[in-house]
């Protein structure tokens, strides 16, 4: 982690669950995939590490270190570009909404964020992995450290819908996260690929995408 204390504390409330993210009401698909069995509860690690590197290791983490280092104009345009390359139309709503979110709450609490931050929003090309990599740049954490909190961040979400939907028990989530820790600090120290954002993760995206009445989650 970052040797600044004060750049820690603010990753840890960052990070903490009563964060108001706004990915607190998403599954990305998750709700749904355990419904109908496609997901395994008692599987779950496995739905997870597929998540980290078909998702999050090939699309978010690229995305969200480009709103970590860039700024200004290329930061816009970086935004606009992300947006371009979701391949599904519900996720980028998703995203998008999320971001709103993460940015309402860096206003609330008087966070400057750079001016091509403030102008992708107000494009609508927001993406919540941008927003979150520009957010921890802007706390003063170092490049590894914010993306171990971002890779951690989306195993925890994944875990924390199963729990409140009532498909694992908050004991098994802190066990599968502790098994997942190593792995997830391993992905941090790839480096960095010279390509886009491409994720693969076709049960999620699907699961998303199919709807469902009486769900919890917004997908």
């Amino acid at each position: 982690m970052s040797a600044d204390p004060l750049a820690v504390l603010r990753a840890l409330q960052f990070a903490d669950s009563g964060f108001p993210s706004g990915v607190f009401a998403f599954s990305w698909g998750l709700e749904g995939a355990l419904a109908e069995g496609r997901a395994d509860p008692h599987g779950l690690r496995d739905w997870v590490r597929a998540e980290l590197h078909g998702r999050w290791f090939r699309a978010e983490r690229i995305a969200f270190a480009g709103g970590f280092r860039l700024r200004g104009a290329a930061l816009r345009g970086w935004f606009a570009e992300v947006d371009t390359l979701m391949p599904v139309e519900r996720a980028r709503q998703d995203s998008v909404q999320a971001g709103a979110a993460l940015f309402a709450s860096a206003r609330a609490l008087r966070i400057a964020l750079d001016p091509g931050a403030v102008a992708a929003e107000a494009d609508g090309t927001g993406h919540f992995a941008v927003v979150h990599g520009h957010l921890l740049a802007v706390a003063g954490l170092d490049l590894p450290s914010a993306l171990a909190a971002s890779g951690f961040g989306m195993a925890r979400g994944a875990y924390s819908v199963a729990v409140r939907l009532g498909a694992v028990g908050a004991i098994a989530m802190q066990r599968d996260l502790a098994a997942l820790a190593p792995e997830i600090a391993e992905l941090v120290q790839v480096p960095e690929p010279d390509a886009l954002p491409a994720g693969f993760a076709p049960l999620s995206d699907i699961a998303l995408m199919r709807p469902r009445a009486g769900r919890l989650f917004v997908n």
